[in-house]
């Protein structure tokens, strides 16, 4: 498993952290969380086995996990990820069709395809998800 990626980045005087996790090779995903005040209001979930073959180096799962980690955060810094004001808790926001425009090398392997979502402001999810990332984290500290 590869150690995670952290960013605190500012929209508009607004504080958002991102955080980029792998999950292993047994659930072969890499894992982006956007996060304003504590809570999740975005994320991203790649297969990278999918994406980058069953063989794919650690080397490569970490440069696929630095593409996830800035295209998440050039989304943030060009507004198109936002929390909801508090009277629109429990609404749908539409997910991020198109990715910034990027030009790998020939040798690179392409980036995943934008599946950002914004899931509806749901406090037990929130929980969930915050409980599953103390335990991993409580898990790596061993």
């Amino acid at each position: 498993m590869i150690p995670g990626l952290n960013s605190n980045v500012t929209y508009e005087g607004v504080e958002y952290h991102v955080q980029t996790e792998d999950l292993g090779r047994g659930k072969p995903y890499v894992l982006t969380l956007v996060f304003r005040a504590g809570a999740i209001i975005a994320r991203e979930k790649v297969n990278y086995r999918d994406a980058l073959g069953e063989g794919a180096s650690e080397i490569q799962i970490k440069r696929f996990m630095d593409d996830q980690h800035h295209r998440i955060i050039e989304q943030v810094l060009a507004g198109q990820v936002q929390s909801p004001a508090p009277s629109e808790r429990g609404a749908r926001y539409p997910s991020q069709t198109s990715p910034p425009p990027q030009t790998p090398a020939p040798s690179q392997t392409p980036p995943a395809p934008a599946n950002l979502s914004i899931p509806p402001a749901d406090e037990a999810l929130d929980r969930l998800i915050m409980e599953y990332i103390r335990g991993r984290r409580a898990g790596k500290s061993r």
